[in-house]
């Protein structure tokens, strides 16, 4: 113990503590006391305040350099949140059915499950509209081809009927957007939100088996997006058509709407098929939230 002017005793410092390795000393009050500054040495604690569901640091930068780094800030930050959330099994027409082709094809069970299906309204509804468009694409096609021009010798005839039948599949494939393009919307409205209860119905939508997917949120947006760029080229075509008469039509506006159009739809389709929303995935966290 070391003795001060002011009557306080000061713990003596051994002289390996006191060294240059060590922590510093110094004097304060001008009483010549010696102060040590320990520091701790051993293992930090485990927790973290900034520990994601998956055990990574989240760090969010105060200033991103451009917009893609947002974008692919976002995107990250988007994909930690859902693999706490427990995922739905998605049970129905498509196990049942992925059950009947497992082995052979049980073709009662399959007419069973069609007679229930075409019992829907809607369902009634897809089915005659996809006839219409069947029928009304074949048509247009044999004019086209020229494998009409028995029937139809004359060319105002063939043009008439191209014009009506192009009409016909315009105001279908119309109607099904208009008829799908709400639900499409909610879509990206739950994407934008991304809360659970927002994770779990769009799993059911677009993920294999309703699981965790890695990346979801970025191939989700990316898959509604090329779709609201097809639909609205849907919109823009059919305002040409209704628009012009068949003289007057602009072919560039029409060749740059049903080249967008379809091509958007195409590459949605495939993506969505190549990307691992559609793929097997098993994540350790993801089964431990559903238990």
């Amino acid at each position: 113990m070391i003795p001060t002017s002011n009557g306080e005793d000061l713990m003596e410092v051994p002289e390996d503590l006191a060294s240059s390795s060590t922590p510093y000393a110094n004097t304060a009050n001008g009483n010549g006391a010696l102060q040590i500054s320990t520091s701790r040495k051993g293992p930090l604690s485990d927790e973290n305040p900034r520990r994601g569901n998956t055990g990574r640091l989240s760090i969010i930068p105060s200033n991103l350099a451009s917009p893609s780094a947002k974008v692919q800030h976002n995107a990250e930050e988007n994909d930690e949140t859902p693999q706490s959330v427990p995922s739905s099994s998605s049970q129905g027409f498509q196990k049942r059915f992925s059950g009947i082709l497992a082995k052979k094809i049980n073709w009662e069970s399959l007419m069973t499950i069609g007679k229930e299906w075409i019992k829907n309204p809607l369902n009634m509804v897809l089915f005659l509209w996809t006839i219409c468009v069947a029928v009304s694409g074949t048509i247009l096609f044999l004019v086209m081809t020229g494998m009409l021009n028995g029937a139809l010798p004359k060319e105002s005839q063939r043009d008439t009927w191209s014009e009506v039948n192009n009409q016909i599949l315009n105001a279908l494939f119309t109607l099904m957007c208009l008829y799908q393009h709400p639900e499409l919307f909610h879509h990206l409205v739950l994407l934008c939100r991304w809360k659970p209860k927002d994770i779990s119905a769009l799993r059911n939508i677009y993920c294999k088996n309703g699981t965790y997917k890695p990346n979801e949120w970025a191939h989700m947006m990316v898959v509604v997006v090329l779709l609201h760029v097809s639909f609205f080229a849907q919109y823009a075509l059919s305002s040409l058509g209704l628009g012009y008469k068949r003289s007057n039509r602009p072919a560039v506006g029409v060749v740059i709407c049903l080249s967008v159009g379809i091509a958007a739809s195409v590459v949605a389709a495939v993506y969505y098929i190549l990307s691992p929303l559609r793929k097997e995935y098993v994540s350790g966290v993801d089964e431990e939230a559903q238990i």
